[in-house]
């Protein structure tokens, strides 16, 4: 093995030599204390003492007599709530590249951006998201799998034992820094060659997805999992019935030009092995920093765990004294016959020849508040979480544009850790659509949503997205993460007169997208692309009433725009054709129909000159008739001049859309 790639192994020796690297992880992670750092965030972020059990939902006993009353107030949790609230509160917008710019490669980045928010919104994506950003925050590092389960999705046929066949799909996962073993010592700005992650998994369930091997699963104890549930030892019960299985993945590199993809179970069962099936890691890590030298992250959360431990030090303090001191003790002289029944229940009585006089032992220092609020104002600083941010505005901010600066002060601080979790994003989303590139080869349906949010069905397979190279991941101005600023964004659109109703601006202020009021714009925009692409090609297309006539005379311009376009008499006959026919749709539409449509008539040509030195003939009077004009003196072909300059109206249209004279 000294002499050979540990991931060229045959079969036989693969799972051994993993087992070895998965032991050495776990050693190296506890020597460096990394181990212990996360536990202890862990153990902090959900309030549980060094068993494993809540703090925070009762008042406890300390000290050797228990004289020690102990209180946990969690503002550990609290802020990085608070940091987790701010970077999630805008949801994050797709939008799909293709390496050509035609109108085919176009639709497909829209129907492929569509299919990104439906696995947004019915397949959990978003919820992965979520937890990955969590994870970033409390452990410094989140990785997510990207892989295709041939085992889940529609059912679209039966084998020959009427079992079900399944069209796959895609499935995601979400990771913790300690379920991803790697090479501790890789600088993170080096690519990292190979992952091993570990998931818990039924065995009875893993024994029907592979059968062949389902004895060996079969007889796995709770003992393969003793290097499992790191963060939360001694919390949990193992349970019998789950295995531990990893799945280890080599990139291609030069020593293994076909990567490696393998699935076992302890250190002899091997459950798949094939080359990489992806072309890159389906591995994606995001960190909210990185710590140089190695290949682990850091958070700010880590920094926070001393100022919990004070926090939660001196509140007990103040409690415990409280609880103490706070029943009040009485001297009374000796032998004057008070009785302790003749005091108030809870008091104390001490006799003494001295007057009766009360002790206040209740009194904390003035430091230790003074104290508890600088160390408070001590996690704000360093979480970058403000008071404003917190719901607590000091009393010196009255203005709400102060306030809003606060406020933004407190997002522009997780600008960093954003921009890990978009970065994450946008692997993820190109994965995923780069896996149903290769698999989806059987349609399948989606729910994309439509105008207005309202979802419709669409069937798609691999070659609907086919042109898709990557995505690109919009979180939006930050502006739009606060409700003030999406109040704003609204009114400004309002006053653009780009929202035309209450719906449309109750869904920017909600969630401060502006897809909705873009969507009518950019099928316009498809349809003046597939046109020019039409006639680039010799083909001939047809204008229609309601079109767009002044976009689509300007966008058609760009067929012009190749000098050699302009050589070719098909190309340039088809365009100006259809150029034409755009203006003529201006002169003869009903005018009713343009100005609902946003758009002007072009008026019609003034009639043509009297006899020289008499001016223009003049047009009949307003409401003649065509047997009325012999009676005027006025020429025949007048009325087709009339008729021209008034077209008719529907039955029954307002006075107010009529065309003026």
């Amino acid at each position: 093995m000294d002499n050979k790639h540990f991931a060229s192994l045959p079969v036989e020796e693969i799972a051994g030599a993993l087992q070895e690297k998965i032991e050495k992880y776990y050693t190296e992670i506890e020597r460096n204390g990394r181990l212990s750092l996360w536990r202890k965030s862990y153990r902090k972020y959900f309030a549980l003492d060094d068993r494993y059990r809540h703090e925070a939902a009762e008042i406890r006993s300390g000290g050797e007599q228990g004289e020690l009353s102990l209180l946990k107030a969690n503002h550990f949790r609290n802020l990085i709530t608070h940091l987790h609230v701010m970077l999630t509160q805008q949801r994050p917008s797709f939008d799909c590249r293709a390496q050509n710019s035609d109108y085919k490669s176009q639709v497909q980045t829209i129907l492929g951006t569509n299919i990104l928010e439906y696995y947004m919104r019915e397949k959990g994506l978003e919820g992965h998201f979520r937890q990955a950003l969590e994870y970033i925050l409390v452990y410094a590092e989140a990785f997510m799998e990207v892989s295709w389960n041939a085992k889940i999705g529609q059912v679209i046929d039966t084998d020959e034992n009427d079992n079900p066949v399944y069209a796959g799909d895609v499935e995601i996962r979400v990771y913790s820094p300690d379920r991803v073993i790697r090479s501790c010592r890789a600088d993170v700005d080096l690519h990292l060659d190979w992952y091993i992650l570990d998931r818990e998994v039924s065995k009875y369930e893993l024994a029907a997805k592979y059968p062949d091997q389902a004895e060996k699963i079969l007889m796995c104890s709770s003992d393969q999992l003793k290097t499992r549930r790191l963060l939360a030892q001694g919390h949990l019960d193992d349970d019998d019935d789950l295995v531990c299985v990893y799945t280890f993945y080599h990139d291609r590199t030069t020593a293994m030009p076909m990567g490696r993809q393998v699935v076992f179970v302890g250190s002899d069962t091997v459950l798949e092995d094939s080359p990489l099936r992806h072309s890159k890691l389906p591995v994606y890590r995001a960190a909210a920093y990185n710590q140089h030298g190695t290949s682990f992250g850091y958070t700010v959360a880590f920094d926070l765990l001393a100022v919990q431990e004070a926090v939660d030090l001196l509140y007990s303090t103040v409690l415990s004294n409280q609880a103490a001191f706070g029943v009040q003790s009485v001297w009374i002289k000796r032998g004057e016959g008070i009785d302790e029944t003749q005091l108030s229940s809870g008091l104390n009585v001490l006799e003494s020849n001295d007057k009766p006089e009360p002790i206040n032992l209740t009194n904390t220092p003035p430091e230790i508040f003074n104290f508890m609020r600088q160390i408070e104002t001590l996690g704000e600083v360093l979480s970058g979480v403000n008071s404003v941010a917190r719901g607590q505005p000091e009393a010196s901010l009255k203005s709400g544009a102060a306030l809003a600066l606060v406020a933004s002060q407190a997002v522009q601080f997780s600008n960093g850790i954003q921009a890990a979790q978009v970065r994450m994003m946008e692997e993820v989303g190109t994965c995923i659509l780069r896996t149903l590139q290769k698999y989806a080869t059987v349609p399948r349906t989606a729910a994309i949503a439509g105008k207005a949010s309202k979802a419709y069905a669409r069937e798609f397979a691999n070659t609907d997205i086919a042109d898709i190279d990557r995505v690109i991941v919009d979180m939006g101005n930050p502006m739009a993460r606060l409700a003030a600023g999406r109040a704003q964004i609204g009114k400004d659109l309002i006053d653009g007169k780009l929202v035309k109703n209450a719906e449309q601006y109750l869904q920017v202020l909600s969630t401060g997208r502006l897809e909705p009021l873009i969507e009518d714009e950019q099928s316009e925009m498809m349809l003046i692309r597939a046109e020019n692409e039409a006639l680039r090609d010799g083909k001939k297309v047809t204008a229609i009433a309601i079109d767009m006539h002044p976009d689509h005379i300007k966008g058609h311009r760009a067929v012009f725009g190749d000098p050699e376009a302009r050589k070719d008499p098909v190309l340039v006959a088809n365009a100006l054709e259809h150029i034409q026919q755009h203006i003529d749709a201006l002169k003869s539409v009903d005018p009713a129909l343009l100005g609902m449509l946003g758009m002007n008539s072009i008026a019609p040509p003034p009639p043509p000159p009297g006899p020289e030195g008499e001016g223009p003939l003049p047009g009949p009077p307003p409401g003649a008739q065509p047997q009325d004009l012999g009676k005027l003196g006025a020429p025949q072909n007048a009325m087709p001049e009339v008729q021209a300059s008034m077209p008719s109206m529907p039955p029954g249209t307002p006075e107010s859309l009529m065309p003026q004279q």
